[in-house]
């Protein structure tokens, strides 16, 4: 008898446990309550000297359901006037009710809300906490005058279908940089799609258009050849062809345009070398040795102080290649009207010279 009601009681008390279990399974969410935001600082003067220092501390009190609950919260940044139309959004930590951060890291977050270096403006902040699948719910915005400094601008590689390297990140091309500007002149194949990327890898800089659905917000304007396409990527919707792509870096633009190139042959049949190390005389001009798709290459000994250009034909004609928009020796090609000669500024030898017109880009390198 004792062990039958031992049995028994053990019986109902698992009979209440699961009920328990059931009761806390059906438990609600209640209406969630108001976020607040504060902020220790009201206006910033923010240098690069103090780039480590500590800048501002927000805190902050996430929406309450009434129970505990995991949500995402982000800090939403904006120039003030916008309404937060296409803020800098910073990712907060899992239950972190306080973050500081540093003078580089503020200054940073503004320029990419859209402040303008060395120049006072009021931006607005905001918590933005967001639950499962329900509409975000956003805190009341303070309001933050800060004057940012200039920072270095990024750099850009392009990678993609659409461009001459293909998808491998490891092969991305770097445009070449003068101060915001970013250039090259190189291949684009219709309805493919690129993207750029801040190093030869695919993290942690990507860069795309500004525009609904896109992660790697950046470029706020673009050509008319260009749109959106699926997982952070660029279509390129003009023809087939040779274009130059010019990026502009500048806070207030953050632009990119494609437009074609005045030379649109990425593969000509020959390669001609003319310059100081024939006299200048395109007649005599010395044949590269072709490696197909574009590229050409020639072996040469290369007094100090040389000059040269590339020449599709044995004349000063229309297939006219040197150094990107003016003399010198950057690594990248300049069609003709764009273009300088190639200053030789290394101390004379033997050179491989290289030329790679599809990718945009020629080297001197010595054997």
């Amino acid at each position: 008898m004792k062990n039958l009601f031992k049995i028994f009681t053990l019986l109902v008390l698992g009979f209440l446990v699961v009920s328990c279990e059931k009761d806390e399974d059906r438990a609600v969410l209640g209406k969630p309550s108001a976020s607040s935001l504060t902020s220790d600082k009201t206006s910033l003067v923010l240098l690069k000297d103090n780039a480590s220092q500590a800048a501002v501390t927000f805190s902050w009190k996430a929406p309450d359901y009434g129970v505990a609950v995991a949500q995402k919260n982000q800090l939403q940044i904006a120039v003030k006037g916008t309404n937060f139309a296409s803020p800098k959004n910073v990712d907060l930590n899992d239950g972190a009710t306080k973050v500081t951060f540093t003078v580089a890291d503020f200054n940073n977050y503004v320029l990419d809300a859209g402040l303008i270096p060395e120049t006072a403006a009021d931006v607005e902040v905001r918590l933005s906490s967001k639950l499962g699948e329900n509409a975000a719910i956003v805190s009341n915005a303070v309001t933050i005058k800060v004057t940012p400094y200039t920072t270095a601008y990024p750099s850009f590689y392009i990678v993609g279908d659409a461009s001459a390297v293909g998808w491998n990140a490891t092969t991305a091309q770097l445009l070449y940089k003068k101060d915001n500007y970013s250039t090259i002149y190189t291949y684009l194949e219709n309805d493919k799609s690129f993207r750029f990327l801040g190093q030869q890898d695919w993290g942690p800089l990507n860069y795309s258009l500004d525009t609904a659905g896109m992660s790697y917000k950046y470029f706020k304007t673009w050509s008319n050849n260009l749109v959106a396409s699926p997982a952070e990527n660029i279509k390129f919707t003009g023809a087939t062809g040779m274009y130059k792509i010019v990026i502009d870096a500048d806070a207030t633009q953050k632009s990119i345009t494609v437009t074609p190139s005045p030379i649109n042959n990425w593969n000509p049949a020959n390669m001609y070398l003319v310059g100081t190390i024939n006299g200048w005389n395109a007649a005599t001009a010395i044949s590269m040795n072709s490696l197909g798709n574009g590229k050409f290459e020639y072996t040469i000994a290369l007094p100090a102080a040389s000059e040269f250009k590339f020449l599709g034909q044995q004349s000063f004609g229309d297939l006219d290649w040197g150094n990107i928009t003016a003399d010198g020796n950057t690594g990248y090609l300049g069609p003709k009207g764009s273009n300088g000669n190639i200053k030789f500024d290394g101390t004379g030898g033997n050179y491989k010279i290289t030329v790679d017109v599809k990718l945009g880009v020629y080297t001197i390198k010595p054997l």
